[in-house]
């Protein structure tokens, strides 16, 4: 018998990619990616708490060449001391009126800025504009029928009658720093019944970045960009929660712990923030809860 060498060549390749494809399946029960894992501990609360206030959600699409975008920043922040520590917000930096150019230091624009968009409303939207609670907007921006962006005149109103909404879900969260990567603990606690299909999603903020502005009729040179979003831990999507469990019961209890390192779109971890959220999956997309931690 005879051997050719090419055929046993191609049989030693082909056993080492199928055993290398081996080596990277990944144990069943947990989520892998090359961002983040997590755990999940589920049980029944021994006291049910007090519900908490809820907390709203703006994610403000925004942009360095956008002028009106500092008077919308502004405008936020002044919402924002009316209600304190009742509002947390993103700033995303999608491409509209956004394009990086010298002498701009820094180039905001990220994949997940541009996904997170599309996902709440089909395209990039007017600017400045802000999602709040992801709720559909009541004066629709892009004429899609379903952009989920506000117009700056709406939000004072419309931030206020979220606050004055009760939630069904406790959001409690903690994090640490071990072994080169972040620990971050997120603790949901159904003080209702619920029966929507839900998820969690976890944003990596900035703050204190300084930078060129553009306002109008004139470019601010050292423009402080605030709560910018330099990346999104968990799918566009979210991580789907308590998934086999159509209705979940009024003391339901779900501990989340994600582990992940920095992005490295981050300048400064000291302004480092994470933003964690449970909202609504579906053509329903709101969010019920939002907590905001230091990264250690």
């Amino acid at each position: 018998m005879t051997f050719n060498p090419k055929i046993i060549l191609g049989t030693l390749l082909i056993a080492i990619l199928f055993f290398a494809c081996i080596k990277e399946q990944k144990p069943a029960g947990i989520i892998l990616s090359p961002t983040i894992t997590f755990t999940d501990s589920i049980y029944t609360a021994s006291q049910i708490p007090s519900a908490q206030a809820r907390v709203v959600l703006v994610e403000e699409a925004t942009g360095v060449h956008c002028v009106n975008c500092p008077a919308g920043a502004a405008m936020l922040r002044g919402i924002k001391a009316a209600y304190p520590n009742r509002i947390l917000s993103a700033a995303v930096y999608s491409p509209f009126l956004n394009y990086f150019v010298a002498p701009s230091k820094y180039d905001f624009n990220t994949q997940d800025a541009l996904d997170l968009v599309t996902f709440l409303g089909n395209v990039d939207p007017s600017k400045p504009s802000a999602a709040i609670n992801r709720t559909p907007a009541p004066n629709n921006q892009n004429n899609t029928g379903n952009s989920y962006f506000y117009d700056r005149n709406d939000w004072n109103t419309s931030i206020a009658n979220f606050l004055n909404t009760p939630t069904p879900v406790n959001l409690e969260v903690s994090a640490e720093f071990i072994n080169n990567a972040y620990k971050l603990n997120a603790k949901t606690t159904f003080t209702e019944n619920v029966s929507s299909d839900l998820a969690i999603s976890l944003f990596v903020i900035e703050d204190g970045i300084i930078d060129i502005q553009d306002s109008t009729g004139v470019e601010i040179e050292d423009y402080e960009h605030e709560h910018v979003l330099r990346k999104i831990l968990t799918p566009i999507s979210g991580l789907n929660i308590l998934e086999t469990t159509p209705i979940k019961t009024k003391g339901t209890v779900l501990e989340r712990t994600f582990y992940f390192e920095m992005p490295s779109k981050v300048l400064n971890k000291s302004n480092a923030k994470v933003l964690c959220f449970i909202h609504k999956v579906g053509s329903d997309k709101e969010v019920l809860q939002v907590a905001e931690i230091d990264l250690p």
